[in-house]
């Protein structure tokens, strides 16, 4: 197996809290373990041993201060793909966006490319207005930039600024011409008339809303516009006037227990909107067994019509193989009969659910078929033959999904063709089921995978019982895990072999085999596209292979930070705020539990206006700060302040619902600082400091 370059994303199996990596992914001492476990019980050689060591070599090796960054080390990453109508009777064409090459291309109808130009950098959105232009948006700009295709040609025609706005998500056009974006870092869904067209100026006309923790997808139906909010758990629904502009009147929210991760809704001939929805099981997770319980992957129908939405029906697609499902599409026929066509980025089939025309009432069990497709699908258009083309990012391919033949178009270059083979195994072990293979989704058990409850790598906004005592935590980002061990709240792993075992023991606990099992690749013929070639995939590879994964998991560029080279006044007060009354604990460190790597004040602003943005903002040992209780009888350890926006709740326990909320509990005395109860004689931050304190936080 090669092993070449660095590469992407994965942790083991679906963590969920803890500083850094997450507290519910260790088992409780009564749960199945991985290798180690099993050595320690018997006396046997620690077979992680050399895992371990192979880790320290990598380490020692690795130039913290410049390491590469997600956005464009885990490949070329198909992210959105939408058909272009054409004249009648020309050939389909495609548009896409690779966001790990901050590029739009143009794809023919074999989804060969026949052109491309650079869009705004990490570009996660991507739709079509009525007058033919196409609007892109990027994580790392504050503009939504518009080309046009003439031809096999793709054109640059312009921008639409928006100062200020930060971590653009997704986009969406109305038929009366209004573009709606979503901004994930404050929360806003932006309403814009475009304003002059080939401009690189403001909208003519914009209206923003704070609406909800985490948007990251927008659509509109004829009557409607809809927001995936991940954080919340919520599909808002607002109706949108004669002229399209959203209205908070009549507003629906459908709240889940978990994150929702793909939707797709229509008008049905009566006039309501039908919403199709696919995210993890609506049931509080499940720590109780030593298992995780209660995550299945779901997909449930809505109709929302006079202000209410209408549960019609909801099933089990882990149940049917079909696991993390971002890639949903609801239609309607003239009967009434109502089709669902959902993909799982984890499992390797597309279900088609459907139903006979519905009444007013819930619907029974739908009809369901099958066919066989490649992991990795995170958006898809559905052509009138029952093909759907789909943009692949595990895969770094475009996907062409007829009924009768599957084709994978890999996007390929220089730096994606530099990436090793174990990383994107490893990678797949994070995304896939293959990491547990063999789960079953019966009763409490569950089919899942890291993503289940670590959005790409980020986290899924819940708080949940950690299965010892009355001990919730939330969860907490997998990505940068190489530079901040120990992992978990209670630091119970104190390097990323230890815990990578572990996590195999916990992934598969309760499927009947062992957490040391070798894959057959014929039995996952899929993992050709990975330029995987070993015919057995023995325990220690697959572990070796999740390690080189996540260390090259590192953090994407903080959108506020993204381009610059100098603090502002406020930012520049925000760090001497934050110097003197959180660095204790929040050390800025490039390695965690190395000391020697603790930078000085001076170097503060270089490093956290690069690219790679180092500083962990941790240290490897625990603290008491008053967030009871406390997960450990030593309190908790430190967590990394990196990317915060992405992370929603906060502290420990889920009590602070924003970083202002954070900010009002600080108190501090000669005592120490305390997040949460401190003594009464403790002060709190002034509105300054506070002020001062978001401003430089936003940057980390």
């Amino acid at each position: 197996m090669a092993t070449a370059g660095s590469a992407s994303a994965l942790l083991a199996v679906a963590l969920i809290a803890g500083g850094g990596a997450s507290t519910c992914a260790r088992p409780p001492p009564h749960a199945a373990g991985g290798e180690a476990a099993a050595s320690v019980a018997t006396g046997a050689p620690d077979p992680v041993a050399p895992l371990r060591d192979w880790e320290n070599t990598a380490r020692a090796s690795r130039d913290f201060a410049r390491a590469l960054t997600s956005d464009t080390v885990l490949g070329t990453d198909p992210y959105v793909v939408r058909g272009v109508v054409g004249t009648p009777g020309a050939a389909q064409r495609f548009v896409g966006v690779l966001r790990g090459r901050s590029a739009l291309v143009a794809l023919n109808a074999d989804l060969d490319e026949i052109d491309r130009l650079p869009t705004p950098p990490s570009p996660s959105g991507l739709a079509l207005g009525v007058d033919g232009s196409i609007f892109v948006v990027g994580e790392l700009s504050s503009a939504i930039a518009r080309y046009r295709l003439r031809g096999d040609r793709l054109e640059s025609d312009g921008a639409i600024a928006l100062p200020g706005v930060l971590a653009m998500r997704d986009v969406a056009t109305g038929p009366e011409g209004l573009v709606y974006a979503v901004e994930e870092h404050d929360g806003r869904l932006l309403t814009l008339a475009p304003g002059l067209e080939g401009a690189n100026a403001p909208p003519a006309a914009r209206v923003d809303v704070k609406l909800c923790h985490g948007p990251f997808r927008v659509q509109r139906a004829p009557h409607a516009l809809l927001i995936d909010c991940l954080l919340d758990h919520a599909i808002v629904v607002r109706p949108v006037d004669a002229r399209g502009w959203p209205t908070a009147a009549g507003e629906v929210r459908i709240v889940h227990d978990g994150p929702m991760w793909g939707f797709d809704a229509i008008e049905e001939r009566n006039g309501a909107t039908l919403v199709a929805v696919g995210g993890v099981e609506d049931h509080p997770l499940d720590r109780t067994e030593g298992s995780f319980g209660f995550i299945d992957s779901f997909v449930t129908l809505y109709r929302v019509a006079n202000g209410k939405a209408a549960k019609l029906a909801e099933v089990n697609t882990s149940a049917l193989g079909v696991v993390t499902p971002k890639v949903v599409k609801v239609a309607e026929s003239a009967s009434g009969a109502i089709d669902v066509h959902v993909a799982g980025y984890a499992s390797t089939h597309l279900a088609t659910l459907a139903w006979g025309p519905g009444g007013a009432g819930p619907l029974g069990e739908p009809f369901v078929t099958m066919r066989t497709i490649p992991p990795g699908a995170a958006m898809a258009e559905a052509l009138p033959d029952g093909t759907f083309v789909l943009a692949d990012p595990l895969l770094d391919a475009w996907v062409r999904a007829a009924p009768s033949a599957t084709q994978v178009h890999a996007v390929d270059d220089g730096l994606a063709r530099s990436r090793s083979t174990e990383s994107r195994l490893g990678e797949a072990l994070f995304f896939t089921t293959l990491m547990a293979p063999w789960d079953r989704s019966d009763g409490r058990l569950s089919r899942f995978t890291c993503e289940t409850c670590h959005w790409e790598g980020y986290v899924d906004g819940r708080t949940h019982h950690t299965g010892r005592g009355d001990i919730h935590a939330t969860t907490k980002p997998l990505l940068g895990l190489m530079s901040n061990r120990p992992h978990f709240s209670r630091a119970l792993d104190p390097d990323m072999a230890t815990m990578v075992d572990a996590e195999f023991g916990v992934a598969g606990a309760k499927s009947g085999h062992s957490p040391s099992f070798t894959l057959q690749t014929r039995d996952f013929p899929w993992l050709s596209d990975l330029a995987v070639e070993d015919d057995e995939l023995p325990p220690a590879l697959l572990r070796r292979s999740l390690m080189t994964f996540l260390m090259d998991f590192t953090h994407r560029p903080s959108p506020a930070a993204w381009g610059r080279t100098q603090w502002t006044p406020l930012e520049r007060e925000g760090a001497v705020v934050f110097r003197d009354r959180c660095e204790s604990c929040h050390e800025a460190r490039l390695v965690t539990d190395e000391p020697s790597t603790r930078v000085s004040f001076d170097r503060w602003e270089e490093l956290t206006l690069s690219p790679s943005d180092a500083v962990v903002w941790a240290h490897d040992g625990y603290e008491r700060t008053g967030v009871l209780p406390y997960v450990g009888e030593h309190g908790a350890r430190v967590v990394s302040l990196r990317r915060l926006y992405k992370k929603h709740p906060y502290f420990t326990n889920g009590t602070a619902r924003d970083l202002g909320d954070v900010l009002d509990r600080a108190r501090f005395s000669s005592a120490g600082f305390f997040h949460e109860s401190g003594p009464d004689a403790a002060r709190a931050l002034g509105p300054g400091d506070k002020r001062a304190l978001s401003a430089f936080l936003d940057l980390l």
